[in-house]
C-alpha cells in the first residue's frame, strides 16, 4: 500500500478507533464475575451477562472485527480476497479509496479527497475516532511523506531494540557480520538461554522490514534458534 501510493504520488491518512473491541457485537452469550467495587450486596455469588464484548475476552477481537467488516460492506467496500484486513472501493471515473486495517488503527489513500472527507465523516459517525491526520508512525515504523516520496525507518525501534538488550552503549560497526566469518551448529560450545536468543532474533527479523541489508545476516543467525551457543549470540 505504501509502495503503491509512493508510486501513484497519493497521501496516506490515518484514523484510530478509541475502545475498538467495545464496539464487538458478541454471538454467544458470556458472564462475567461481578467486578472489584461493584459488587451488588445480596448478590455476591451472581454473575453479569454481557451485551457486548470487553477487552480481555477471546472473543474480543473476532467481534471487532466481524463489526467493522459489515460496516465497510454496508459502505459499499470490497474486501480483498488475499488480504482480510485490505478493503477497496471504486466509484466512477477511476475514484479509488483503499483502507489497510490493524486491530484499532486504519489507514487509508486513494486519489479523490472528496472520498476522504465522506468517508471521515461517515466512521465518526459511527464510531468514537481519532483523526491523525498524515500517516507518521504506524507499527513500529516511521513514515515520511514529501513531495519527492514517501520514506520510511525504523530508527526508534531500532534504538529500543539496542536498549532493550542492553547494547545501546555498544560500539557501532559498518559491517553485519564479521567478513569471512562461517557459523555452525557448535554443538561443543557453551549454551546459551534460548528464549533469549529467539526474543533477539525476532526483534531483528521486524527490523528487515526498512532494512534489507540486514536480512542475509538475520536469516543466517535464525538457523540456530533451536541451540544457540555463545557463538552464535
Amino acid at each position: 500500500m505504501v509502495a503503491l501510493s509512493a508510486q501513484k504520488k497519493w497521501t496516506i491518512y490515518q484514523l484510530d478507533v478509541k475502545s475498538a473491541f467495545l464496539h464487538g457485537e458478541l454471538n454467544e452469550e458470556v458472564f462475567v464475575e461481578q467486578p472489584c467495587g461493584y459488587v451488588k450486596k445480596g448478590c455476591e455469588q451472581m454473575v453479569y451477562k454481557l451485551k457486548k464484548a470487553l477487552y480481555g475476552l477471546k472473543q474480543a477481537p473476532r467481534a471487532w472485527y466481524s463489526h467493522i467488516e459489515s460496516y465497510f460492506v454496508k459502505e459499499g467496500f470490497e474486501r480483498c480476497q488475499y488480504e482480510h484486513t485490505l478493503f477497496i472501493k471504486n466509484k466512477a471515473g477511476g475514484k479509488i479509496l483503499i483502507i489497510s486495517l490493524y486491530v484499532d488503527d486504519l489507514i487509508f489513500t486513494g486519489n479523490d479527497e472528496s472520498m476522504f472527507v465522506k468517508f471521515k465523516s461517515s466512521m465518526m459517525r459511527e464510531f468514537d475516532m481519532t483523526d491523525l491526520g498524515k500517516m507518521r508512525f504506524f507499527l513500529g515504523i516511521e513514515v515520511v511523506q514529501r513531495a519527492d516520496g514517501i520514506f520510511i525507518n525504523q530508527k526508534k525501534y531500532a534504538l529500543e531494540v539496542l536498549k532493550r538488550f542492553k547494547m545501546d552503549r555498544s560500539n557501532p560497526v559498518h559491517n553485519p557480520i564479521v567478513p569471512g566469518c562461517k557459523l555452525s551448529k557448535d554443538e561443543d560450545g557453551v549454551k546459551v538461554d534460548s528464549t533469549f536468543y529467539k526474543q533477539v532474533m525476532g526483534s531483528l527479523m521486524y527490523l528487515t522490514a526498512t532494512r534489507p541489508d540486514v536480512m542475509f545476516v538475520v536469516s543466517l543467525i535464525s538457523r540456530y534458534m533451536a541451540n544457540p551457543t555463545e557463538l552464535h549470540l
